[in-house]
Formats: C-alpha cells, structure tokens, sequence
C-alpha cells in the first residue's frame, strides 16, 4: 500500500484578504481572510480579539479556504482597528496552528502604528498567566476598570506574553484581569487583576541602523530599524481579599459525620440547627479547618444519625449589594443509606453493617527511619470523650534494654482529636511506643485498640545541610526552602534583613527549590496587593538553580539577589538537563543509523 507521503507539518499561510493588511479608509463590518488551503477554528471564539472592543460579539464563521468575521455593529470613524487570532486559525488535514496572526486596518487616512508588549505572571510564583485580559484606558480616573470598557483590549498567548499593537500616540492606564463574566469590567472577590503603576506612553523611534531583536519578549518590540518604547512591561497579577461567602458544598459521607465546605472563614458566624428531630444538649460535636473554611459536625444521639434522612437549617453571615451583613438561612436535606455487605455462610446469609464498631484503631506517623526534628502523632479516627494519658508509654533502647522516659505530649490546637508527642530524639536510636487499650474513649462510647510500635530514628549522617549565603539584603526579606511540586510546598523557612549565612539543617537527601520574599511590611508573610490604594503585591524571586542536598554533606551556595528584578523563573537542574542531552544524543544516534 503507498506510505500515502511525507506529513504535512506547514500551517496555512494568507493570500488574500478584504481588507488588506494595514489597509485605510475601510468601513465595511466584514472582514474576509483567504488562506493556502482549507482551514479550522481551534477554540478561535475564546482566543480571538478585536481592539477596540466591540459592543456586540463577533460572528465568526468558515467557508471553503477562508474565514469570515462580521464585527456586527458600525465601525467608529478615524480608528484603527486590530484584529487577534492567535493560534486560532490551523489547517483542516493536521491542524497546524498558525501563529500570531493580526490583521489591521483604519476607517481613516491614517493608520495608527504604536504598541505597549509585555508579560502577565502570577504575583505569588511567577508562573505566566495565559489567556489573561490587557485593558488599556485613555481616561484618567482609577474607578474606570470597575465601570467602563477599555479603550483598547489584548490577551496573552500560552507564554503570558501579550502585544496591543496599531495604538494612537496617547497615555494609558493598564490593566490585567481575569474577567470571570466576560465583561472587561473588575468585579472585586470575583476577578484577579495586576495593573501597572504610571501611565504609559507608547512610542517608536527610527533610527539609520537596523536594531536587533529584543531577546525572549517578542519581534514586536523591534521591527526593522524601528524601536518601540516602552520595552515589555511586567504585571503582576493578584486577588484581593473580599467578601463573598457562600456555602459551596455540603455532603454526608457517614451516618455520624456531615460535611460543608464555604469559600471563605465562617468563624463565629456557621450555626446548625436539626429540623426532622428535637436537638437534644449536647448532640452534635463540631470541628473546623485552620481556616475556618470547613465544618464538620459529628452527630452524637445513634437515635438521630440512624435516620435515612436528615434536614437542617444552616444560617451564616451574608453582604448584600448595599454591603450590608445579613444572616443567610440555608435549608439542607441529607440522605444516606447503609452500605450492605452480604456474607454467604453455608446455608444462609447474614447482614452486616460496618457502622457497628466498638472499638477505634489510633493513627500515628510512626515510620522507618523517624525524623529527629520531628513530633510523633497519636490521632483518633472520632472525637474523644476520655483520654488517660499515663497509658501512653515511650521507651528507649539503652544497653539492649528498652528504658521509660519522659516526653511532653500537647493536644493539637486545631485538631482535637490529634495529639502531638515531643522528645529531644537521638540519632540512630531504638524507641518503643506502646499505649494500653481503653486509653481513649471516644463520644461514641469505642475504646481505643491496644498501640505497641518499635521503631528506630534516623541516623545523623542521613541529613544534609544547606549553608547560603545572602548578597544585597537590603530589607525584611523571608526565604523558604520549597519541595519540587506543583505546590511549591514550604519546608523550611527563615526571615532576615541584611547580608548573612541562612542555614536550613536535617534535610533529607532530594532536590530543593528557593524563594525570596521582600517582606516590606516585615509580617512574616506574603501580602497581595490593594487596586484602590495603588498598592503593588510583595515581590519575589526565585534562586536560579535547582538544590540537590546529599545525606552527610554541607552544600554551601550564594545567592546574590538582583537589584532590578527581571520577575523571571529559569530554574536550572543541571541533572534533569544532562538526561535530556543523553536522550537527544541516543536519538540522534538512531537517526544516523537508520
């Protein structure tokens, strides 16, 4: 059979199109592009673009080899019009995308040339933020994104890189945001938003000799021998603290425990109240996250959580749009019904209701190889009654002889059915928990099993240390130590404010991440920013290299923190980057051999 040839891997490319590129004295609402070969839209509806932005939405369609676009409303006389499309536009058989397609045209005489280019990253981490708004404003109020249009309109590509281009010579104010309705307008609580503090004044400047290309940001930023200024702005994009709460889930996962999740703290406002049953003292018992976010109500009466079916009125704070609080009611139904498991025994089958248990099995983070910095945790799976904590028993191996020793133990402050054992623990040292059965006692009336444990800690030449040096300190600065996962999650942390050595001691043998945190309000936190008083969010670096710590060393590094930040997040693994050159020397070697 014929292979069917070489695959096609060239986008489409236009020749022709009403009106032409940069064309003048243009005032038909329809727009007509025809292309090489037949075309698609890919997701063109949310990619595409038009500045200034339309009253009504853009009729977009295909016909044979081109795209049509109707504008769908009366063009403004004397304005230049830009069109985006992105990636939008791809050929049919392999839907080859092709890329940064704009067309431009003026209803008037003259066609308007300037361009404002630059990046949208998240505040917090730096990460591009994609298919982000860019809001330009002539005006010169601060309340305008809040109520009024843009000017002009963009949005950033996949790299957050974003270019409003055919601008009048003008000053603008400018924002991102990421509009959840549509509308280009902030809605606080709903949308997050970055803005650049001064306005800006786009302009170009020729000159005899032909520049070269602005690296990294766009061939927009430079064309020919023109160069456009400014050069790419950054903003930093940032949600604001606000007021919106609503109950966002609720559900009943067992008989005893029923759930609700809230968007934001219901601390001191979440109240419950049975409507199918007479609440009793004492008939719920109540937990709540550390942010307050989250309830859990277990129900204590078996003659309450046996029923099928349960309803309840849940009241919290509610704002209305006078921003006035008020108590919202909620009427709940929650249904459950007992999961049967049917054992065959002979001649006959018996029913067996897993609910039916008279004893708990305690939790603890006991492992192989226990951390030294470490705290040993006893948890319950169910609120405690009773606790004797003289049945708790720690010993340590001394002269092959396990000896009692004393420890503190502290209930957690959060969760009270977690408990927290501390003791100044030795390296490679042999230690015995053991807890007596009806140690606890839960508000359901089970004893605790029975706990005996044996495990050894960790030696010390299984940790690591990282000694790093810090360079132009010049305010509050935190700096953590992050694990390499999408969470970034903090391990360690520390807060300085000059130049010194940061020690992070008894790491485990793994790859590190490091950030800097300019803590200008010296709170030991990140903080966002405020649009109303112009306040920026606090502004973060990344350390450029990946940190590889093995157990019994001392990797000493300096960090010299720049003094203009380039908000960049280049982190190099030169273990992950010597695998890939393998891989693409191994490749080629195929290619060769073929």
């Amino acid at each position: 059979m014929p292979s069917g040839g070489i695959k096609d891997s060239i986008p489409p490319y236009v020749v022709h199109s009403v009106p032409n590129f940069n064309q003048v004295k243009f005032n038909d609402q329809k727009i007509k592009i025809t292309f090489n070969e037949f075309v698609v839209v890919d997701g063109l509806s949310e990619k595409f673009i038009v500045s200034p932005p339309s009253e009504k939405k853009p009729i977009i369609r295909t016909k044979g080899k081109s795209i049509i676009v109707d504008l769908n409303e009366k063009l403004k006389a004397n304005t230049t019009y830009s069109l985006d499309f992105k990636d939008g536009v791809a050929d049919n058989n392999e839907h080859n995308p092709l890329k940064n397609l704009r067309l431009a045209f003026s209803t008037g005489p003259v066609l308007d040339s300037l361009r404002i280019v630059g990046f949208v990253k998240d505040a917090f981490n730096l990460e591009p933020i994609p298919n982000a708004y860019i809001l330009l404003y002539k005006g010169t109020s601060d309340t305008l994104v809040y109520t009024t249009k843009p000017d002009f309109v963009g949005k950033t590509n996949r790299e957050g890189f974003f270019a409003i281009t055919n601008l009048p010579a003008d000053t603008f104010q400018v924002y991102s945001l990421s509009s959840s309705t549509g509308n280009l307008k902030f809605t606080p609580g709903a949308d997050s938003i970055a803005f650049n503090k001064v306005r800006i004044a786009p302009s170009a400047i020729k000159r005899p000799a032909k520049d070269s290309t602005y690296v990294a940001a766009d061939s927009l930023v430079v064309m020919g021998r023109t160069r456009f200024a400014p050069g790419p702005l950054y903003l930093m994009r940032f949600g604001e603290d606000f007021f919106s709460l609503s109950l966002d889930k609720y559900n009943h996962p067992s008989r005893k425990i029923i759930d609700f999740t809230f968007t934001q703290s219901v601390a001191d406002t979440f109240n419950i109240e049975p409507l199918n049953f007479k609440a009793k003292d004492g008939w719920k018992y109540t937990e709540m996250s550390a942010k307050s976010d989250s309830v859990r109500i277990w129900l204590t009466d078996s003659m309450d959580y046996k029923k099928d079916t349960l309803i309840f009125k849940v009241s919290y704070l509610q704002q209305d749009t006078l921003k006035q609080f008020y108590t919202k009611n909620d009427t709940l139904r929650f249904y459950f019904t007992d999961v049967v498991q049917q054992v065959k025994n002979k001649h006959k089958e018996r029913r067996k209701v897993a609910d039916l248990v008279s004893t708990i099995t305690l939790s603890t983070n006991v492992r192989v190889g226990f951390d030294v910095y470490d705290k040993l945790l006893i948890e319950s799976p169910e609120p405690i009654q009773s606790f004797d904590t003289t049945m708790i028993k720690l010993f340590e191996k001394r002269d092959s002889l396990y000896k009692p020793i004393k420890f503190v133990l502290k209930p957690d402050s959060i969760n009270k059915r977690k408990f927290r054992l501390s003791y100044p623990w030795r390296y490679a040292r042999d230690y015995k928990l053991t807890i007596d059965s009806a140690a606890i006692t839960t508000i359901y009336c089970a004893d605790s099993k029975a706990v005996k444990l044996e495990f050894k800690s960790q030696e010390e030449e299984h940790y690591g240390k990282l000694l790093l040096d810090m360079k132009n300190i010049t305010s509050p600065t935190i700096i953590q130590l992050l694990a390499v996962d999408k969470r970034e999650t903090v391990l360690q942390s520390k807060r300085i404010s000059k130049d010194e050595v940061v020690t992070f001691k008894f790491l485990e043998p793994s790859k590190f991440m490091l950030k800097a945190i300019f803590d200008q309000n010296d709170n030991g936190k990140w903080d966002h920013g405020n649009l109303k008083e112009r306040k920026a969010p606090e502004e973060v670096v990344y350390y450029p290299n990946v940190v590889k710590i093995r157990s019994n060393w001392d990797i000493k590094e300096s960090w010299n923190i720049p003094k203009v930040l380039t908000y960049s997040k280049k982190i190099y693994d030169e273990e992950l980057e010597q695998q890939r050159i393998k891989e693409l020397q191994k490749l080629r070697k195929k290619k060769s051999a073929l």
